[in-house]
């Protein structure tokens, strides 16, 4: 806890923001400074830091309310949560019991990048309506102005907020969906978590591996950004699987009565 900022209670939930946060805004930050140096050539250093910076503040309101949405989805199946920790690209949600069935489990991790994808929808059909015609390509998307760039940045993080909590990896929504049909297969929630949180850590790793190769191919620029997302996600992946299924155990003794141990 002690490594964690308290960001106070949210509709009855109590959030807290993990420090990997404040490495992912530097790093959102720096990656996007790369990016619109190509894409907005015109603005100076100050300018461009500022746009930079309010993409990446951009992506953490559409990721909080990503992870809110989840909250409302959980409770609305039925099952109370206590805390929401805000992580690298996700969350992590402290409930009291697991869904009620693979279905409510599957209900629930579908709304959350629908979501997501929603506020993409939303953020690209306003700037097409705003900039008819639409940019032609990259070259064409100085056009838009510091503003519409960023609103398009947005919105393609927006996307990837929900790609990346589509993987199969518990605690992400597809891991979720992958512990549903393993549960719905074998009538065994324990061990379709289990699964779920082995194929999150091969996920995870794999990414990490990835994105190392990537930035020491890149050395530089947009590429040694990517790189260093990918591997850092990948971490965040891994180390979430590990601590989900730790969790779910630790609910599952704390609900089990001594006697039965």
């Amino acid at each position: 806890m002690n490594r964690r900022l308290p960001l106070g209670r949210w509709f009855g939930v109590e959030v807290l923001v993990d420090w990997s946060w404040i490495v992912t805004f530097v790093l959102a930050t720096w990656t996007l400074v790369s990016l619109n140096r190509r894409l907005l050539p015109e603005l100076d250093t100050a300018a461009l830091a500022l746009a930079s910076t309010a993409a990446a503040a951009g992506l953490f309101a559409s990721l909080g309310a990503h992870e809110l949405v989840r909250v409302f989805a959980l409770r609305r199946s039925g099952v109370p949560v206590r805390r929401l920790t805000l992580f690298v690209l996700g969350g992590v949600t402290d409930v009291e019991r697991r869904p009620a069935s693979p279905r409510s489990e599957v209900l629930g991790a579908l709304v959350a990048p629908a979501a997501s994808l929603g506020i993409a929808l939303v953020l690209a059909c306003g700037v097409a309506i705003a900039s008819a015609p639409l940019p032609r390509g990259l070259d064409d998307l100085d056009r838009l102005g510091a503003p519409g760039v960023v609103l398009l940045e947005v919105a393609a993080a927006s996307v990837v907020v929900a790609v990346v909590n589509l993987l199969p990896a518990y605690p992400l929504d597809g891991g979720r969906i992958l512990r549903a049909v393993v549960w719905r297969a074998t009538s065994d929630v324990d061990r379709a978590t289990r699964f779920a949180a082995w194929s999150g850590q091969v996920v995870g790793w794999t990414l990490a591996l990835v994105g190392i190769a990537t930035a020491i191919a890149s050395t530089r620029g947009v590429g040694l950004g990517i790189g260093a997302w990918t591997a850092f996600v990948g971490w965040f992946i891994a180390s979430a699987a590990a601590q989900g299924y730790e969790g779910v155990i630790a609910q599952r003794r704390a609900a089990t009565p001594r006697s039965a141990r």
